[in-house]
């Protein structure tokens, strides 16, 4: 399990993470609703990947589809733990790390190698369906927790 979908494969996780964090911080009322919801965003998934050369640019082209202002972190954890290294003049190092979660914003794929986002958009492109199945499913097994989690 990786970024919180049930497979193996990074690019694809990667992939399925960013499409699900855009459509969690979407505006429900403008963005796809509807019986044919899923084909829409699968539709609009394919769109924005094939225009793009990394993943900056398919959000840039996803975002507007689905009505998101604005990529709300609370949906964006990858599972990286941020901490804080300092030196001393005498070469000892600390490592800081806050015991509380701190949040992510999907630095380690926004920011990654530019073959290593390539990857990721063809895979948004070419496994769109997998994609798909692979944030439905978070989805599903995130409903028993819904009444827990609150939009801030």
């Amino acid at each position: 399990m990786l970024f919180g979908f049930d497979t193996e494969n990074e690019h694809v996780a990667a992939g399925a993470l960013l499409v699900y964090a855009v459509y969690r911080s979407r505006d429900s009322g403008r963005g796809p609703s509807g019986y044919d919801m899923w084909d829409q965003i699968e539709r609009f998934v394919r769109r924005a990947a094939k225009r793009a050369d990394d993943v900056g640019e398919f959000l840039r082209n996803f975002k507007p589809l689905m009505a998101c202002g604005t990529i709300n972190p609370k949906w964006t954890k990858t599972g990286a733990i941020a901490m804080n290294a300092v030196r001393f003049e005498d070469g000892s190092i600390i490592i800081k790390h806050n015991e509380n979660e701190p949040r992510d914003f999907m630095i380690s794929i926004t920011e990654a190698p530019q073959e290593y986002q390539e990857k990721v958009v063809e895979a948004l492109y070419g496994q769109t369906q997998r994609i798909i199945l692979l944030v439905r499913d978070r989805l599903e097994r995130e409903r028993p927790f819904e009444t827990a989690i609150i939009v801030e």
